[in-house]
């Protein structure tokens, strides 16, 4: 029994070792073998995964990549596409429109939602959840009152099945890059994904 307990205290540490030095997940297995009184021990298995961020889009350091769904609060959210610099869409809708300052401009994020609820419930997507973040995690806002300009996704109540699709705006600086919209669940749980 003793001999046992030392061979898996050395298994632990080899397998801790090579988990030190390796991004691998690593299964370390013992040998079933018989005891004195021909009783099989149980065979212990141990698997030491790396340090992982998660599935695509439940991290910053993790994004959805562009183009992929995320099933959250029973819709699937997918980025089909952005215009960047969008500043002269938004002047053209209306004179009033808020202009962006000196080095700033618009991003429209298009956005497609699909309610997936049971047939006799409603989906609601609510823009205050949006939000875009930086590289540097400045996190910027949607602009709410645009006028003269068509498809700009608002809060909404949805069929199940049905599909919405609009743009989400943003007011960014001309240089930022690496840009990840997020979407924050009913549950608090932020869902990112990366934008073009």
């Amino acid at each position: 029994m003793n001999h046992i307990k030392a061979l898996l205290i050395h298994v632990l540490l080899l397998a801790l070792s090579i988990h030190a030095c390796s991004s691998n997940p690593v299964v370390v297995s013992t040998p079933i073998t018989p005891n004195s009184s021909n009783l099989v021990q149980p065979k212990l298995t141990m698997v030491i995964s790396p340090t992982s961020t998660g599935p695509p889009g439940t991290s910053d350091s993790n994004p959805a990549p562009f183009g992929s769904n995320i099933n959250v609060d029973n819709m699937r959210f997918v980025i089909t596409g952005t215009v960047r610099p969008a500043d002269g869409i938004v002047s053209s809708g209306n004179m009033f429109n808020n202009q962006p300052g000196e080095w700033q401009q618009y991003i429209f994020v298009t956005l497609e939602v699909t309610c997936e609820t049971p047939t006799d419930q409603q989906c609601h997507l609510s823009i205050f959840k949006l939000k875009l973040i930086r590289s540097d995690s400045i996190t910027k806002y949607p602009e709410r009152i645009i006028l003269g300009v068509d498809d700009i996704l608002e809060d909404t109540d949805f069929n199940s099945g049905a599909t919405i699709s609009g743009n989400v705006l943003f007011i960014i600086s001309i240089g930022d890059a690496n840009l990840q919209l997020v979407y924050e669940s009913l549950a608090g749980d932020s869902f990112y994904f990366a934008l073009p």
